[in-house]
């Protein structure tokens, strides 16, 4: 009994303490959501048609040309069909003739870019991503130990209480703990990713793939036509989705080499998009290596999808929409649980007062 009335103390008074943070973060988490799904859903007006290998390296050759700065490019799919040139802080897209239809930047959307800095670290810097973090992290274990209690004294699912009746505490409670049944387990799993995200250099280096001494083709150096169509041969059934530079070794004092990464999606029904890749040296035509998701060690694997989970990044619209209603109904739940523990704190005190043997009581 001991271990459980600690679980409660840690369940309640640590959940009121980190209300505050988690409200942040969800309420941004839930607009940031509803702003990628606009996002998606909007086609610019092109119709998908696939650009053939030719095609694709003849964008490279004019994008590059026309925009040094430029990072990635991303060829049209049937959930984006468009062509899209990206660049640190600028997303531009075009259509398969290469002509621009939309200009977006960062630094010029000033409500989206301080809810996702909000979202991130409160508008702290370091000290907030890293209270983030932890707050995230505590977020976490509360849920799954609410789950533990509810287990203990389960009693079946009662639908009809999910939501409130009224704004008795009872009925909130109620409310309360059918809502954290649905969405514990996804809860946990976005608030153990987004720590993960923030303290990634503590653990990506013990999943890296060790590159298989193979000996792959040889393309034309400097020559987009000749690397992506060796790329396209070695997985023919897969689609080449994007291609991205890769930036210069920290403390080069010479230019480096060119290097970049093709990425492929295996089939139109895949869950984690643009997952295998095939890394090139645009310089020499050297492939240096090629590895597909399936492929990888499991602890690698699930490395690739720690972001992916956490904020939806190349996962079908219809997953952005689950963990965007997960975060909506976690905020129902947190202030429907602080409303409660609220009136909690402030009756304790008038029924001590009326009857001082109530403290021991309560």
């Amino acid at each position: 009994m001991k271990m459980v009335s600690a679980l409660k103390w840690f369940h309640n008074w640590l959940g009121f303490v980190v209300t505050l943070t988690l409200l942040v973060a969800l309420t941004t988490g839930v607009y940031l959501g509803i702003m990628d799904m606009i996002k998606r859903l909007d086609h610019q007006g092109q119709q998908f048609v696939p650009l053939t290998t030719a095609e694709k390296a003849v964008a490279l050759t004019e994008l590059f040309a026309r925009y040094p700065e430029m990072t990635t490019v991303r060829f049209p799919t049937e959930y984006s069909p468009f062509v899209q040139a990206s660049m640190r802080g600028k997303t531009i897209t075009l259509d398969n003739q290469l002509t621009p239809l939309s200009i977006s930047e960062f630094s010029q959307r000033p409500l989206y870019s301080t809810l996702f800095w909000l979202h991130r670290n409160f508008l702290l810097a370091d000290v907030g991503k890293y209270l983030n973090a932890w707050a995230s992290l505590l977020a976490g274990a509360i849920s799954l130990v609410g789950l533990y209690l509810w287990w203990r004294v389960r009693k079946g699912f009662r639908l009809r209480q999910t939501l409130p009746t009224n704004t008795r505490s009872s009925s909130l409670v109620k409310s309360h703990t059918q809502m954290g049944i649905f969405i514990a387990l996804p809860l946990c799993v976005l608030c153990l990713t987004g720590f993960l995200i923030t303290y990634k250099s503590l653990w990506t280096g013990y999943l890296t793939t060790p590159t298989p001494n193979t000996s792959y083709p040889l393309s034309q150096a400097r020559d987009w036509h000749s690397q992506l169509t060796t790329a396209q041969a070695l997985w023919p059934q897969a689609t080449l989705v994007s291609v991205s530079k890769q930036g210069p070794a920290n403390g080069a004092d010479k230019p480096s080499p060119m290097l970049y990464n093709v990425k492929f999606d295996q089939d139109a029904d895949v869950w984690l998009r643009q997952a295998d890749r095939i890394n090139f040296n645009f310089d020499t035509g050297a492939m240096l290596s090629a590895q597909r998701h399936e492929d990888k060690p499991l602890s690698a694997q699930i490395a690739s999808f720690v972001r992916p989970l956490h904020d939806g990044i190349n996962m079908p619209t219809s997953y952005v929409a689950l963990i965007t209603t997960v975060a909506l109904l976690a905020m129902a739940m947190l202030l429907m649980s602080a409303l409660t523990f609220y009136r909690r704190l402030v009756r304790q005190p008038a029924k001590a007062t009326r009857n001082p043997a109530n403290i021991i009581a309560n």
